[in-house]
């Protein structure tokens, strides 16, 4: 038959000493949690040791990105709302000539909150086209720039702007390719684009 002992009690932890090793890692708990985990996660540093140790530094920072998120999303929704509750008629894309008036092409262009859209001319190197365009709605994002057929001349700025309601002038093509317009409409309301164009391009395209 086995002979099993009862333990002795002397090794048995005492009631003090279970105490005492609760209460070294509930201290060491909260240590790690005031000099580390709150600095490095919330940016809070009671201690000044987060800074010292350069956890506090990341802290901020990932508060920071959190607080940047959280404005990104109330602006969309805020955006999104604006759209669905503002009852404005934008004119259809439409590209239509318009001879008596002195020009060959007029394009309408409707962006809602956000969206993007482009509109290129087609030209050879050295041609040159005029142009007019103004925004109904709020002004808009542009970057007037071209693409040429061939490498390596691929891509070249005119000119870029934020928040403007209209432009006009001529554009000379830097090479063979399509020159024109990206518009992106970062306000709460729909926005609408009218284009006036004519001169020696061959084709308009819209690039959408």
């Amino acid at each position: 038959m086995t002979n099993i002992q009862n333990p002795d009690p002397r090794d048995q932890p005492s009631a003090s000493r279970l105490l005492r090793s609760t209460a070294i890692a509930l201290a060491t708990a909260i240590v790690i949690l005031v000099v580390a985990v709150l600095p490095a996660e919330y940016g809070v540093d009671p201690t000044g040791l987060g800074r010292v140790l350069g956890l506090t530094e990341m802290g901020e920072i990932k508060m920071s990105l959190a607080r940047e998120a959280a404005a990104d999303e109330a602006a969309d929704a805020e955006a999104q709302a604006a759209a669905e509750a503002e009852a404005v008629a934008v004119p259809t894309a439409a590209s239509t000539p318009t001879a008596a008036s002195g020009w060959t092409d007029e394009t309408i262009v409707p962006l809602a909150p956000g969206e993007g859209k482009e509109v290129k001319l087609v030209m050879a190197k050295g041609a040159v086209a005029e142009f007019s365009w103004a925004a109904t709605g709020g002004g808009v994002n542009y970057d007037m720039h071209g693409d040429s057929v061939n490498a390596p001349n691929s891509y070249y700025s005119y000119a870029k702007a934020n928040g403007v309601e209209s432009d006009s002038g001529s554009v000379t093509a830097a090479f063979d390719g399509s020159h024109g317009w990206f518009w992106r409409n970062r306000t709460a309301r729909p926005v609408a684009i009218t284009l006036r164009t004519r001169g020696a391009y061959t084709e308009l395209k819209r690039m959408y």
